[in-house]
């Protein structure tokens, strides 16, 4: 009964939260603002909390009873025979590494040649400027600055061409990322999960228009996530397979590799790796004498890594440090909010003081999906000199004007974890979705040489109406994965597999961390689609020994 009740509980809150997305974003959506005085809002959200609150409970208690008696039950008559062999066969099933590296090269391949020498876009091109110039800074990681202008430039003096050097850094990404997915697949082998599994992980990575089209893509996200993919697979291997975990030096060296990597391709990765240790430690903290000095002295080898990276190795790249403003890109966005719709409720010193840091001409600019306009005119040093007078002015703002704050950050984030959103943050003018940046911006001359992918990928990439056909969410929303990554996540904590709780923090983490920034992109989220088949088997394999053993 204490446990049913306990499933309730939790179906309830899985219920309150998915309405909340759907209804809340619906409204964000279409409207750019939710009214949360409305009734008729908050009538929608108690129903459709209600009826996904039945549809979540119902369907977990259902899910065990279905798979026992028709998953696990053994099929018979020809076809049902010929259907159980098929499985049996899959179930076996061992892909080689190599094959599944080639394959998904091999898949990757038009989406490089219809816009070949790859989607040269985002950051890439101010990366490369930094190379080209000698001045380099950290708003960017320095790691991905150097690899990416460094083969831009260094192909270009030997070439005179900049799109060999981009091609070649197409291709190095190409086969890092599909290296990467071949030992996640690889790594389901540790834990005996069946062939099925295998074979469904290929069969995403290769088919998913999401990591086709990042494959190619200059940004720096993308060897970020790869690196955080391994790095998940780690915490996963330490928290079911301890053991093994630390009878190895090749792991434990593999685990200080990825996490360096997590820290420094991203900044906001550097603030999950360190909760993840942190939480890594605290479960340690029972554990043998040995795994303890092991944990910590890869730990010291980690930050004194890190710190060589961000000290030492700076300074001898001259490297200068990032803006601020990206830190403050809700806070900006919630002002600029409050100049916009109750401008008549502020006084002319308030006026004053925020002009000195955001000038007018930015203020006119705001975006309510996108913080780049306002932030672009952002006056660091006006702000460093009176830190705490802004902080105290955007305090009062935010207690006169609580709604207005509110909304800023729903409307900002939206995209993120509305299903049906499409990712248009920045509206353009010509109504041409921002999903996914897809050209080649300055040094690199497109070249078109698969003119039929070329149109698909651009309509995927832009096209507002194709985003929105049909069941195209289920391929391209980070906010249909993100429902997905509720359901599950609650359904875990509600059994209290506390174990598997911590690897699905890394995904947590990188939502949190990314709804704190300028906009939402879907690049911001990739591990919701590089790490969704490791969250499936996490989810529908959590009950077996080979898994939590």
């Amino acid at each position: 009964m204490r446990n049913r009740i306990r499933r309730l509980v939790f179906a309830g809150i899985t219920g309150v939260i998915l309405s909340f997305c759907l209804v809340a974003g619906y409204y964000l959506d279409s409207f750019d603002s939710l009214d949360l005085l409305s009734g008729e809002f908050y009538w929608k959200f108690f129903l459709g909390a209600l009826l996904l609150w039945a549809a979540v409970w119902g369907g977990f208690e259902a899910l065990p009873v279905f798979w026992k008696r028709y998953v696990k039950k053994p099929v018979g008559g020809t076809q049902k025979k010929a259907a159980g062999k098929l499985l049996q066969a899959l179930e076996g099933l061992r892909l080689p590494y190599v094959l599944c590296v080639a394959v998904m090269l091999l898949c990757w391949l038009p989406a490089l040649l219809s816009i070949f020498p790859g989607a040269f876009s985002y950051d890439a091109y101010e990366e490369w400027t930094q190379v080209r110039d000698g001045m380099i800074a950290s708003h960017h990681p320095v790691l991905h600055v150097l690899l990416l202008g460094g083969l831009v430039e260094g192909f270009y003096s030997l070439t005179g061409s900049y799109n060999v050097g981009i091609a070649v850094y197409s291709v190095l990404q190409m086969l890092l990322l599909s290296n990467a997915f071949a030992l996640s697949i690889f790594f389901q082998k540790k834990f005996r999960l069946s062939g099925v599994w295998q074979l469904f992980s290929l069969i995403f990575y290769c088919a998913s228009p999401v990591i086709q089209l990042f494959s190619i893509c200059a940004t720096k996200d993308v060897l970020f996530t790869a690196a955080q993919l391994m790095f998940l697979q780690m915490v996963i291997l330490f928290y079911c397979k301890r053991e093994e975990f630390f009878s190895k030096k090749s792991l434990l060296a593999a685990f200080g590799i990825f996490t360096f990597f997590t820290m420094t391709l991203r900044n906001n990765g550097l603030y999950i790796a360190l909760i993840i240790c942190i939480c890594m430690l605290a479960a340690c903290r029972k554990e043998k004498r040995e795994y303890r000095i092991k944990l910590a002295l890869v730990f010291a080898g980690i930050l004194a890594a890190y710190g060589l990276y961000t000290g030492p190795f700076y300074s001898i790249l001259s490297v200068k440090p990032g803006g601020v403003e990206e830190m403050l890109s809700v806070p900006i966005q919630q002002m600029a909010r409050v100049y916009r719709y109750d401008y008549d409720t502020l006084g002319e010193e308030e006026l004053e003081l925020l002009y000195a840091v955001l000038p007018q001409e930015n203020l006119e600019a705001y975006r309510p999906t996108v913080s780049d306009f306002v932030k672009a005119g952002f006056q660091e040093e006006v702000f460093s000199e009176n830190r705490m007078a802004y902080l105290r002015l955007w305090a009062e703002w935010g207690l006169k004007h609580p709604l207005t704050y509110v909304n800023s950050f729903l409307v900002n984030t939206v995209d993120f974890w509305y299903p049906f959103a499409v990712i248009d943050g920045y509206r353009d003018a010509y109504g041409k979705s921002s999903y996914f940046d897809y050209m080649v911006d300055r040094p690199g001359e497109e070249v078109v040489l698969l003119k039929g992918f070329h149109r698909y990928y651009e309509a995927i990439s832009h096209d507002k109406a194709v985003q929105k056909n049909g069941w195209s969410f289920l391929f391209l929303s980070p906010g249909w994965l993100l429902s997905l990554f509720w359901i599950f996540f609650l359904r875990i904590w509600c059994e209290k597999q506390y174990r598997l709780m911590v690897p699905l923090l890394v995904f947590l983490l990188t939502l949190l961390t990314a709804l704190l920034g300028p906009i939402a992109l879907v690049r911001y989220v990739l591990i919701f689609f590089f790490g969704f088949p490791t969250l499936l088997a996490l989810f529908f394999k959590r009950n077996e020994k080979n898994l939590t053993a």
